[in-house]
């Protein structure tokens, strides 16, 4: 079954969205202004690691929520993210201030959908909790999804996925051996008797094909793989882009909001636009998508480069190298502006110029984080009293 978030391949071990809790998509049901307000708050939230605590940061680079949860994940739009304490093990969520709004009593949980409901686990089954943790939908199923637009939610049931509807009853019944969330569109990609399909919001097959096929992203273009290269296709399964690459980005949007795409050809990486043409060049040893601030982090050119070899830097629509090529890793910008990398064994929250507003590195054999100016903010101790501790250990 795959409906869980996708997540980052890169291995830069800083603390982002991978965790131990499986983690959910989107934001919250609410009145507009309110709506904006707790949207605004949550995105200006960091979620950061510090000595295996899990804690947030706001864009400045000043602790909000210390350091404190064994697992986090970042807020939804509704002002609230789901934690788990080390002590009861359990899961559960806080506001924006911190303060625990939902205690702790799950064994897994989602974050926020649009709708204002979050997927649970409770006593070996997922359900559908509201933003004042009342089950809505009674937890029987084996896995669950967030909801999407059109108010879906993919659900698995007896080994099989199928789709319910806010109230938990079921749409479309569980046929099918993989089934993704439905994109903008209106179609889904789900895998039936081993041939993948698009289905519509009612389970009618509107698409189907021999090869893979994979979600529709917001240009209404879907990858597809077809005698092992790639392509893409439009809403009506026409090829608009004929499989000529041999490798394309996998995880979230295939095409960014400047409608490009990252594609692998002739051993280097580069982007093509909706059009199948070449913008920059394949020539980068790897390449990320471009974020919302218009900047991709590549590897540097040359011979193809796994994830772990080879310095990263940020380029911008034009190919230009924005922030040089230095870092030893690097993830995406995020819609708030920053972008985690790894310089020389330390680890920077960094913004579109390349200004330092946070870091992480072992003083001591402890590791604090720094802000921009290089004043330790977490743990709250000077340097003496860290490295003081840490001498006074006997030795072994």
């Amino acid at each position: 079954m795959n409906i869980r978030v996708k997540q980052n391949r890169l291995s830069i071990g800083l603390t982002v969205a991978v965790l131990a809790i499986v983690v959910g998509l989107w934001g919250c049901s609410l009145p507009v202004n309110e709506e904006k307000v707790l949207k605004s708050e949550a995105e200006s939230l960091v979620l950061i690691t510090v000595g295996e605590k899990k804690g947030y940061i706001n864009i400045q680079g000043e602790i909000v929520i210390p350091p404190k949860f064994e697992n986090a994940l970042s807020f939804s739009t509704n002002g609230l993210a789901v934690i788990q304490e080390e002590k009861i093990g359990k899961v559960g969520y806080i506001n924006t201030l911190g303060e625990v709004v939902i205690p702790p009593r799950f064994e897994n949980a989602l974050s926020f959908s649009a709708n204002g409901l979050a997927g649970v686990l409770e006593n070996g089954k997922w359900g559908y909790i509201n933003d004042k943790g009342e089950m809505v939908v009674p937890a029987r199923f084996e896995n669950v999804g967030n909801f999407v637009a059109n108010g879906l939610a993919v659900i698995e049931e007896n080994g099989k996925c199928g789709y319910v509807n806010t109230k938990g009853e079921i749409v479309i019944p569980p046929r099918f051996e993989i089934a993704r969330d439905f994109a903008d569109n209106g179609l889904a990609v789900v895998l039936e008797n081993n041939k993948f399909c698009y289905i519509n919001a009612k389970g009618e097959v509107i698409i189907s094909r021999d090869g893979l096929s994979e979600d529709f992203s917001a240009n209404g273009l879907a990858r597809i793989r077809e005698n092992e290269k790639y392509g893409y296709i439009n809403a009506k399964g026409k090829i608009v882009i004929p499989p000529r690459f041999d490798e394309t980005w996998e995880l979230g949007a295939l095409f960014s909001a400047n409608g490009l795409a990252v594609v692998k050809e002739n051993g280097g990486w580069g982007y093509i636009n909706a059009k199948g043409k070449t913008v920059i060049p394949p020539k980068f040893g790897f390449a990320l998508p471009f974020a919302a601030n218009g900047l991709a982090a590549v590897q540097e050119p040359g011979k193809e480069l796994s994830w772990d070899d080879g310095k990263w830097g940020f380029i911008n629509a034009k190919g230009e190298m924005v922030i040089p090529v230095k870092f030893e890793d690097a993830r995406s910008f995020s819609n708030n502006g920053l972008a985690w990398v790894r310089e020389g064994g330390k680890i920077r929250l960094i913004n579109a110029k390349d200004q330092t507003i946070v870091s992480k590195e072992m003083v001591c054999d402890i590791e604090v984080m720094k802000n921009g100016r290089d004043e330790i903010i977490w743990p709250q101790k000077t340097l003496d009293q860290i490295c003081e501790k840490q001498s006074a250990q006997p030795a072994q």
